[in-house]
């Protein structure tokens, strides 16, 4: 066969190929991941931009899933190294192989069935699957409560504490945990996300969406007139915000200085949604998780998991940017 031939015996492939899914109502730019496993009950995700992979926090497993770039699916990190905790955010350091991740106890529903409030950031080696060190705050106040983290171009990690309002910080020079800024006047603070251009942070909280200024430890209201509020997970791309409120995930538009939410448009939603917790950006695409059933499938009166067959799969999806 000639060179000519081939060319065009591929090429009239791909173009059947297409056919076939427009026919078919594919989205070429949407590809879904569905875990077999329905009372994962996961929150966190992160991808490793090197590898092309995806991870997933079992809330109630008490374990990390990966999602390799050929759709395989496997346990990571097993519940042996949580012991009574479970992953709840993630953030992957590609420069340092470290898969960041905030662990916690109560409130949440886990195998473990662990009634006091417990929490601590893990650093794990991903080339040598190992634990490298895990964080715990000295003082532990009656609750607290690690929930989303970020990385700095630096190096320094960033993670918000959740139940009293604050933002703790390992500095990378001296590998300590420690209480880096009290938010005081904004409450439940929840996404967090670093961008490098200000060299600052964005954190998503009841009040809406703040930014803390490294240099000056600054921090103010991003001013608007749209709901940005509740908002769980918080990404940064191009020109908007990425976040999610359960039922759909959006783009949050703001201006030249990021000092204003100036439009909102929905990225995703659908009858599949059943609170989208965290998604994180990786080569040009979102990757986020549909249907974490954090709320539906959980027996909220007695802290227990529901049935498993009245649980769903759990879709990952991965949406071009």
């Amino acid at each position: 066969m000639n060179t000519r031939k081939l060319i065009y015996n591929v090429a009239l492939k791909i173009l059947i190929v297409i056919k076939l899914c427009v026919l078919l109502g594919c989205n070429l730019n949407k590809k879904d991941h569905i875990l077999k496993e329905k009372d994962l009950i996961p929150e966190g995700i992160a991808f490793n931009t090197k590898t092309n992979s995806i991870y997933i926090g079992s809330i109630y497993r008490q374990k990390v899933i990966g999602i390799t770039s050929k759709g395989e699916v496997r346990d990571m990190i097993g519940q042996e190294s949580f012991g009574r905790l479970s992953p709840i955010g993630m953030e992957m350091d590609v420069n340092h192989n470290t898969l960041w991740i905030n662990m916690a106890a109560a409130p949440i529903v886990n195998q473990s069935n662990v009634q006091n409030w417990e929490t601590a950031i893990m650093a794990f080696d991903i080339v040598n699957q190992k634990i490298k060190k895990t964080y715990a705050i000295d003082k532990v106040e009656a609750r607290s409560f690690f929930n989303d983290i970020t990385v700095a171009t630096n190096g320094d990690v960033y993670a918000t504490e959740t139940m009293n309002g604050k933002i703790y910080k390992i500095d990378k020079n001296t590998d300590e945990l420690e209480s880096y800024i009290n938010l005081e006047k904004y409450t439940f603070p929840n996404g967090i996300v670093y961008y490098n251009p200000l060299n600052c942070l964005f954190v998503a909280t009841n009040e809406g969406i703040i930014k803390i200024e490294l240099q000056n430890d600054t921090i103010s209201l991003l001013a608007t007139d749209i709901d940005v509020k509740v908002i769980d997970g918080l990404a940064i791309y191009d020109n908007y915000f990425i976040g999610h409120q359960s039922s759909k995930v959006s783009k949050f538009y703001f201006n030249e200085d990021i000092s204003e939410i100036t439009k909102v448009e929905v990225l995703d939603s659908g009858e599949e949604f059943d609170s989208s917790t965290t998604g994180e950006i990786g080569n040009g695409y979102y990757h986020f998780i549909v249907n974490s059933q954090i709320k539906s499938g959980i027996n909220q009166k007695d802290k227990t998991i529901k049935p498993i067959d009245s649980l769903e799969k759990v879709i990952i999806r991965s949406i071009k940017l």
